[in-house]
This record gives C-alpha cells, sequence and structure tokens, in this order.
C-alpha cells in the first residue's frame, strides 16, 4: 500500500515493513518524526547490518548497484563502502516515519586517489526555532547524525541533492542522482572513473584491513565520546 509521508513523498509501509521483517526479523520500530525518532531508527539499522569483507567479484558486482532491498535481505555491507547501501534503506525507514528525508552525493577529490563519491541523508527535524537540518552518515568504523548540512569543502568539492516524489526498495541509492546508476555517474561527479575506484576499493580490502577496521571500530565504541549512533557497527569475521 503506498503512503505519503514527508511533503507528499510517496512510500509503500507495507512492503518496508514485510521486507525488514523477512530480512532483518522484525519491523522497524514505531520511531516519532523527531531527532529522538531519527536516532532510534538508526541505531536499529546500523546495529542490524553487519560489515563484511568480500571477495572481489561479489564486491564489484554490487558496489553503488545494490537496492535497498538486497540489503536488507543480504544484511551486509562491505566494509569499506557501506554509505549508498545503508543510507538507501535508511532513507525508506525515515521517510516511513514521516522524517522529511533528503538524499545528497558528494564527489570526493583528494590528491594521487581515484575521485570518489560520499552518500548520506539530511533530515529536516523539529528544532527550539522551527525546523533543523541534522546530517546522516554512514562511515566505515562508525556512523554520523549531526546537526548541520554537506557542505561543500576543499576535499568534498561537489554536493548534490535529489528530494524524489517516491522512494522504493527497488531503487538503488545512485540512481536517484543519474538513470544509469553508477555506470553514469561521471555525468554527475565530473572526473569519476568506475573502474578506478572499484581498483581502489579491491586493493584496500585485505583481510588486515578489514582487522585493522574493525579493531578501530571498537576502540571508538570504548572512547570517552558518546558514538553520535550507538551501538558500534556489527562486524562479522573476515
Amino acid at each position: 500500500m503506498l503512503t505519503t509521508c514527508a511533503r507528499q513523498l510517496l512510500i509503500d509501509d507495507g512492503a518496508i515493513a514485510e521486507a525488514c521483517r523477512a530480512g532483518l526479523g522484525e519491523v522497524p520500530p514505531a520511531a516519532a518524526a523527531d531527532e529522538s525518532g531519527a536516532r532510534a531508527l538508526l541505531t536499529w539499522l546500523v546495529s542490524r547490518i553487519a560489515r563484511r569483507r568480500l571477495d572481489a567479484e561479489t564486491f564489484r558486482g554490487g558496489y553503488g548497484a545494490r537496492s535497498p532491498a538486497t540489503v536488507i535481505a543480504e544484511r551486509y555491507v562491505h566494509f569499506t563502502a557501506p554509505c549508498a547501501d545503508l543510507s538507501g534503506v535508511a532513507a525508506l525507514l525515515l521517510a516511513r516515519a514521516g522524517i522529511e528525508t533528503t538524499l545528497v552525493l558528494g564527489g570526493i577529490s583528494r590528491a594521487f586517489r581515484p575521485v570518489k563519491f560520499q552518500c548520506g541523508l539530511e533530515l529536516e527535524l523539529p528544532g527550539e526555532n522551527g525546523s533543523l537540518t541534522w546530517v546522516v552518515g554512514f562511515g566505515i568504523s562508525r556512523s554520523f547524525f549531526y546537526a548541520g548540512r554537506f557542505e561543500p569543502t576543499v576535499r568534498r568539492p561537489w554536493v548534490f541533492r535529489r528530494r524524489p516524489e517516491r522512494l522504493d526498495l527497488g531503487s538503488p541509492f545512485l540512481s536517484h542522482f543519474c538513470e544509469g546508476g553508477r555506470e553514469e555517474l561521471s555525468r554527475v561527479v565530473p572526473g569519476y572513473d568506475l573502474e578506478r575506484d572499484l581498483r581502489d576499493h579491491v586493493a584496500r580490502s585485505g583481510r588486515f584491513s578489514f582487522l585493522l577496521a574493525r579493531r578501530r571500530a571498537r576502540k571508538e565504541a570504548q572512547g570517552p565520546a558518546v558514538p553520535p549512533v550507538a551501538p558500534p557497527p556489527n562486524w562479522e569475521a573476515a
């Protein structure tokens, strides 16, 4: 059943609930359209989707191309590239709760490294003096949720936003920015080369890199600062 949420955004409430029940073991919790509700949904999500080290062929096939339905059913993301997969699922859960959600795509440019992309969300939540924008991001070792916006920087010179009329389980995150998804991302992000990006990720996906990333995530979770989204990511054995 199609439901209108968050400023006329169409979602299939029943399909999302059923996909989560089948893949993640339960329906997402009821949540208010405010900071605490968004945090609760993000915490619920990151605790159920594991970081995993994939073989090169599996990673190449799914990088930037997995639909939210696939991510929910398989219950994992590749540890070096969680942002597109988790942003796609999170957008559905947050919109389902009536939270106004904007999809964000950033272009990353660093010296001697291939141009890359970054996926995230901006949420409009109630504040003391009207609505306040919050950032949702998914990194290798932790997930982020804080008041602010994705702004262009020296290392992230390009920031693009989309508010599609409809979000569904079958559409990968990148498909909302270019019809061909990852295959046509170079039309949006200047200098992006999919094959170079894939090679770089594969080169950084060894077992030792996985163990270091997992160790860093666990160390950050035990630090003095409270993680922006708790609990820490669920890591599977390398």
